[in-house]
This record gives structure tokens, C-alpha cells and sequence, in this order.
């Protein structure tokens, strides 16, 4: 038996994402925009790994690219959490283990700096806590607010919690 990417064709990539909680209770969340079935989506900040590249580093590296805030990747809590999302973006299985990392920050306005073509037309929202992973394919996104509450009230958990999986919607190619 070979690995994923040989036995279903998909593609593989580590990413990560960054909880930005601020003292209104909200969170803030990238997207705004609507697949085929008309749901818009909103997600935490984040992207893939680069070779080479520590997943703090990176978490950095996307919250400047997706925000503007610049931050130094020992400034991340975490990893908090973990979790699988799926998708089929060109028509090809995508499998992305997502890591979570936190940072509280005062209520800002975000702008997006990243070049990708698909990045440059999302917008932010700072979303109630309880609402956070609510449109982004979270099966469970439950654990995603559960996680928000206990960083709030500053327990950091020792090990990255699971916060199960989430799936893509469909979006025209």
C-alpha cells in the first residue's frame, strides 16, 4: 500500500490557521464569498507550509499576507489545535492538516496583501465567538467555539486539541 497522494491521486499539504480573538468577543475570519450552492464562507486566517518552513513561521508569514499584521512567529500560541480539511478545488482531491495557532489582539482592520488571485477578493469579518467555524465546512464547529472560550479565559491547552474535520463547498473553477 503507497501513501495518499499514490493511492487516491490527491494532493497533500500542511497548513496553518491563526485565531485572532479580540476583547469584544469576536473573532476575526477571511471569505465572503459565495460557492455554487450559495453558502458564503468565512475561515480564520491561514495557509500552507512552505518547505522548509516551521509551522509558527508560516502562521506568521500568512497572518501578515491575509491581514497586514505583522507579528513575530514566537508571538503564536501553539499550536491550540488541529484539525482535516478536504476539498476539490480543480476537480482534485486536496487532503490539508490544518494547524491552529492563537494571538488576542486589540479589534483592527485588516487588509489583504497576498498576490494569489483567488485571496485578493475576500473581505474580513470579526465574528461572535460563537459562530467561528460555523460557515467554513466545520463538522463540528463546536470544538472550534469550545477551543475560543478556554483561550479567552487563558487555558492554553498542554496538547493541540481536535477539532475534527471540515470540507470545501463547491466552487465554480
Amino acid at each position: 500500500m503507497g501513501g495518499l497522494e499514490s493511492e487516491t491521486g490527491a494532493d497533500f499539504r500542511v497548513s496553518t490557521r491563526v485565531i485572532l480573538t479580540a476583547p469584544d468577543g469576536s473573532v476575526l475570519h477571511v471569505g465572503g464569498d459565495r460557492c455554487r450552492d450559495g453558502v458564503e464562507r468565512w475561515f480564520t486566517p491561514g495557509g500552507g507550509v512552505e518547505d522548509g518552513e516551521a509551522p509558527a513561521a508560516a502562521a506568521a508569514r500568512e497572518l501578515y499576507e491575509e491581514t497586514a499584521l505583522k507579528v513575530a512567529p514566537e508571538a503564536l500560541a501553539g499550536p491550540v489545535g488541529h484539525g482535516t480539511y478536504v476539498c476539490f478545488p480543480h476537480g482534485r482531491l486536496l487532503v490539508q492538516k490544518n494547524w491552529y495557532f492563537h494571538l488576542p489582539v486589540e479589534r483592527f482592520a485588516p487588509r489583504m496583501l497576498s498576490d494569489i488571485d483567488y485571496e485578493r477578493h475576500l473581505t474580513f469579518r470579526w465574528l461572535p465567538d460563537e459562530e467561528c467555524g460555523s460557515t467554513d465546512g466545520m463538522l463540528d464547529p463546536w470544538r472550534l467555539v469550545a477551543l475560543v472560550k478556554r483561550l479567552r479565559n487563558g487555558d492554553r491547552p498542554a496538547e493541540p486539541v481536535d477539532l475534527g474535520g471540515s470540507y470545501g463547498p463547491r466552487f465554480g473553477d
